[in-house]
């Protein structure tokens, strides 16, 4: 049987791969925004420990579960849906040099993994390390707002060089 030959492309950086993260993404954030509106807010944007306490003592029962839910299953799939369409397309537009763009995005993920795990943790009322969301929150934020900022100079200049041909 014949050995595959390695693609000259990582695997992120393959249209096929940025095209399904993509409709993730999209498709992740239109179902976080939804729930965020059916239950008065979510966790995952306040900055402040304080401020998450004052929303999740506004939950009902109902809200936290359902809020748990999505935190679990939508959250825990959109870092890696944008995670890999930023992450992939700044690979793809900017070569090995631009692979630094992956690692601060992961930075990021796992961020907004513990930030997840913290929220999950004050939901179900098994233990309140809201405190670290004064730190995780904007530190998340930071990361992948870092890196989405630098895939789209990336994707612009690449713009810019197709351009010019």
């Amino acid at each position: 049987m014949p050995e595959p030959v390695p693609s000259a492309m990582p695997r992120l950086a393959r249209t096929s791969v940025l095209a399904i993260s993509f409709a993730a993404m999209v498709l992740l954030a239109g179902l976080l925004r939804q729930t965020g509106e059916a239950i008065g807010g979510l966790l995952d944007l306040t900055m402040t420990d304080a401020s998450a306490r004052a929303l999740l003592a506004q939950y009902s029962p109902w809200q936290r579960d359902v809020h748990a839910h999505a935190t679990l299953i939508y959250d825990g799939l959109y870092p890696l849906a944008y995670g890999a369409f930023f992450a992939g397309l700044a690979i793809r537009l900017g070569g090995g040099s631009a692979r630094w763009v992956a690692f601060v995005m992961l930075a990021g993920m796992l961020t907004d993994y513990a930030e997840n795990i913290v929220q999950l943790l004050a939901l179900s009322g098994r233990g309140d390390l809201l405190g670290t969301k004064t730190v995780l929150t904007p530190l998340k934020f930071a990361l992948t707002g870092a890196a989405i900022l630098s895939t789209l100079m990336i994707a612009a200049r690449a713009g810019l060089r197709a351009l010019r041909l």
